[in-house]
């Protein structure tokens, strides 16, 4: 119970920070809230006023020659004005894991394990939420089933 509490306050401590930064890096969004950093690894979506702005799914939609050649890319670049600079409203945890975090700038970010499309890799990292230090800590990384 004790870790539990601490992991949720880990993710509450993004509560009033703001959104400076979205960046595509490979298949992984990456979200800089600074100190904070959000690298979502599996399957993440922006989503603002209801509508679906990025989504890692967009990757594979790629030109199978320039890795920048894709939907995620394109579109957070086209977005990127309307998704940074909200400050965080609130965070949740689902039992699942799936992570969501509201900004007042009408966004939201989803990091979704339960019912999608997990990032399988040697590390299995579906998102991770840390310090940007030179030792980071706190380091939290939420990994696949």
């Amino acid at each position: 119970m004790k870790m539990e509490r601490k992991v949720m306050n880990f993710i509450h401590s993004l509560v009033g920070k703001r959104l400076l930064d979205v960046c595509c890096t490979a298949e992984i969004l990456t979200f800089d809230f600074s100190p904070l950093a959000l690298h979502a690894s599996g399957y993440a979506r922006i989503i603002r006023n209801s509508d679906i702005l990025v989504t890692t799914l967009d990757y594979q939609s790629w030109d199978l020659s320039e890795s920048t050649n894709n939907d995620e890319w394109f579109n957070v670049a086209k977005f990127h004005a309307e998704i940074i600079g909200g400050a965080v409203l609130s965070t949740t945890l689902s039992p699942w894991n799936d992570l969501h975090i509201v900004l007042d700038n009408g966004v939201i970010i989803e990091c979704l394990i339960a019912n999608s499309s997990p990032h399988y890799n040697e590390e299995q990292e579906q998102w991770v939420l840390f310090e940007c230090s030179k030792d980071p800590k706190p380091f939290l990384t939420v990994y696949n089933k």
